[in-house]
């Protein structure tokens, strides 16, 4: 790289893999903070919509088996 416009262009190449590799860290990074991989999903998806099933099944077993110790 003799020319400075080669200079550029490999810093502007470092920098568009850097981005490409950055959004796919934030990408695998939220799906890991949040347990349902389909909460940005706007259309039907079926992960999400089990997931959602199994989460009101939960919370029903939840409510009924919970004990009042004073009465």
């Amino acid at each position: 790289m003799n020319n400075w416009q080669e200079w550029v262009v490999g810093v502007l190449i470092v920098l568009c893999i850097a981005r490409v590799i950055y959004g796919v860290y934030i990408f695998f990074r939220r799906t890991r903070e949040s347990a349902n991989p389909c909460d940005s999903c706007v259309s039907g998806c079926e992960l999400k919509d089990m997931m959602e099933k199994k989460r009101h099944e939960c919370s029903v077993k939840k409510k009924s088996t919970k004990k009042n110790c004073c009465g």
